[in-house]
């Protein structure tokens, strides 16, 4: 599997995420030293404040992470955050915990499913399954017709769909407005891009993709129900996918998936979906939190368990 610096990173850790960060309003820290870089946000609540690094820092191992964990304990107690969060890469959960950092539950996924589409697309489209190749190569004749966009305007498509899987199965998404801001810092620049699935010109389906220097996101979609026998998102992927290899990435990253021997999980069946387009499984290390100021992560600590 690749291994440089650039594959160890995440989009989260990167200059445009950050960009879109500050649009939000938010405060933003970046800063690097001998093997590490790290990009975090100052996230404020009722209570106290934290500086979250999400999948970050970067690290080439851990003497670099303790010293990416001191420079982020001054940017906290400079900006009176109460405990620094991190989700850092490169090394190991034994190594994080011997540095005496906390164990929290999940901010971003422990665990991705990733494609590695250097093999170019034939020997991608051979890992998925038989049923993603034909729906691929016989989608025209189910009157779908695919497309991509960079126009920041369209992203209200892609809202509606979302609001409306949302409101059948349950599930609250982001504001509109986080989504719109998104668009308009990152699609400009090529951070981000949509797909669409159409039929008869009426977009059916849609996708939000990130995209960094070596790897493509797959963050947001959403589809009409009505639509769902043509089975228009996972032409979606694989065209997405196959617009990766052609770009010239290197990793497509499905964004989070549940253990396989987990049936029962909440996340089961898009992690079936996920899967079905062949790869692998890839661990993080988890969500971790350092204090800063220790009475006031106590009293969050008391708080965080009568609120649970």
């Amino acid at each position: 599997m690749p291994t440089t610096d650039a594959l160890r990173s995440h989009f989260l850790q990167s200059e445009a995420w950050g960009r879109f960060q500050e649009s939000l309003g938010r405060t933003v820290v970046r800063d690097s030293g001998d093997g590490w870089s790290v990009l975090a946000i100052l996230e404020k609540g009722r209570i106290n404040s934290r500086l979250y690094a999400p999948y970050g820092p970067v690290v080439r191992d851990a003497a670099a992470l303790a010293a990416a964990l001191e420079a982020l304990r001054a940017h906290a107690a400079r900006l009176k955050a109460t405990f620094v969060r991190v989700e850092p890469l490169g090394v190991t959960s034994a190594e994080i915990a011997a540095l005496g950092l906390r164990h929290v539950n999940h901010v971003q996924p422990d665990l991705t499913w990733r494609i590695d589409i250097r093999p170019g697309v034939d020997e991608v489209l051979a890992g998925a399954t038989k049923t993603i190749r034909n729906l691929y190569r016989n989608y025209a004749t189910k009157g779908l017709s695919i497309r991509r966009s960079t126009d920041p305007a369209e992203i209200e498509v892609l809202i509606t769909l979302m609001a409306a899987v949302g409101e059948r199965k349950g599930i609250r998404p982001h504001p509109a407005s986080y989504f719109r801001a998104q668009a308009r810092e990152l699609m400009p620049d090529g951070s981000a891009a949509l797909y669409f699935a159409e039929s008869g010109g009426v977009p059916v389906a849609a996708s939000f993709v990130y995209d960094d220097a070596v790897r493509r996101y797959y963050a947001h979609a959403g589809a009409d129900e009505a639509f769902r026998n043509v089975h228009p998102g996972n032409v979606l992927v694989t065209r997405m996918i196959v617009d990766a290899i052609d770009q010239g990435l290197q990793e497509f990253d499905f964004y989070g998936v549940s253990p396989a021997d987990e049936p029962d999980h909440a996340w089961a069946g898009f992690s079936r979906f996920k899967r079905s387009f062949g790869g692998f499984d890839h661990a993080f290390a988890g969500t971790w939190e350092l204090p800063v100021s220790k009475p006031g992560y106590a009293l969050y600590r008391v708080l965080r368990k009568i609120a649970d």
